[in-house]
């Protein structure tokens, strides 16, 4: 899997989210890909992307990939499988 991470402002995470959420659900059966947020400083929202394959990347226009350990320690779920979500920041 593929990590990702930009800041945005907060009027930019809905179309973010409609799009991943029409990406999850054409290449995503096995529902790892997540999007989740860190409220920061107003009015920027930090999002972080996992996907499964670059070619998924193009869309989101401006996301540079991070590694795990600069994953946020407390995330909130925005779009994906919640107990996926849940096993990777919740139970580590």
């Amino acid at each position: 899997m593929i990590w990702l991470h930009k800041r945005v402002a907060a009027d930019e995470v809905r179309s973010i989210t409609l799009l991943f959420r029409d990406q999850a659900a054409a290449f995503d059966s096995d529902n790892r890909m997540l999007l989740v947020s860190v409220a920061n400083a107003e009015p920027e929202i930090g999002l972080w992307l996992c996907l499964p394959e670059l070619d998924l990347l193009p869309p989101y226009y401006g996301f540079s990939l991070c590694s795990r350990p600069d994953l946020p320690r407390a995330p909130t779920l925005v779009a994906g499988c919640p107990e996926h979500f849940a096993r990777l920041f919740q139970n580590p």
